[in-house]
């Protein structure tokens, strides 16, 4: 991995506009052999299992499960880690070869809860500076807690919620799934920021696609499927009542 570092604080460019093979720098980053998240390149052969979703392979640790929200061809748009009353939302995107941009990225969270009418704590925590946000909902305050690590060319955004979001000692296996998360950032040009392609395995996709269609054919919402993993309940799915035969 790459040390985690705070960066200076540069204008940022237009969004899509810079592609991350293009950003050029004097400085780079100084690799790490200590924990995760791994890059591939530096990822340990430590025989932990991990779910290939493409651009990550994701550890999912014994009591946590993982659900995934994805399309009919399989392709991710969220990934939740679950465990008790502790959650964690993954996000991973492109970034410069040689410039973090969590502190940025901090400063443009901060902006939109402050906006919102939340409030936000910046803290020094497991996963370096940290921001802590309360966010007005319909139901009251709802805590959330930012996390963000730089690698090279990619950046992965981790939400705690629920009691990791309170209290950094709750819920370590999150951490864990955290920590042994390997990132195979690839050799495409990306816009930076653009968030990397995640896809369901093989066997996941086909099971996303028949309850999507099945969804469809009962007029339902045919364009995302719920697929779980790990240690959490698989979602049920409704079925249409066999025929009853002709008397």
């Amino acid at each position: 991995m790459f040390k985690r570092r705070r960066g200076s604080k540069k204008q940022r460019p237009a969004e899509g506009a810079v592609l991350d093979s293009l950003a050029e720098s004097g400085e780079t980053y100084e690799r790490e052999a200590t924990e995760g998240p791994y890059d591939a390149a530096d990822a340990p052969e430590d025989g932990i299992r991990r779910i290939d979703l493409g651009a990550i392979r994701l550890p999912v640790p014994k009591g946590v499960g993982f659900q995934a929200q994805t399309d009919a061809k399989g392709n991710i748009s969220q990934v939740l880690l679950t465990t008790g009353s502790s959650a964690l939302q993954l996000l991973v995107r492109a970034a410069p070869r040689s410039e973090g941009i969590w502190p940025e990225i901090r400063e443009e969270l901060t902006t939109t809860v402050a906006g919102q009418g939340g409030q936000v704590e910046e803290v020094e925590g497991r996963w370096g500076t940290e921001l802590i946000a309360k966010v007005a909902t319909k139901k009251g305050a709802n805590t959330v807690r930012f996390c963000g690590v730089d690698g090279p060319r990619w950046f992965v955004q981790a939400t705690f919620q629920g009691q990791r979001a309170l209290d950094e000692d709750a819920a370590p296996e999150l951490d864990e799934a955290l920590r042994d998360l390997v990132i195979d950032r690839g050799s495409i040009a990306m816009p930076v920021r653009e968030p990397l392609p995640l896809k369901l395995p093989p066997k996941m996709a086909e099971e996303a696609a028949a309850r999507i269609a099945q969804r469809k054919a009962e007029g339902g919402d045919g364009s995302r499927a719920i697929i779980a993993a790990g240690d959490t309940p698989r979602p049920q799915v409704r079925r249409k009542p066999s025929p009853r035969p002709k008397r």
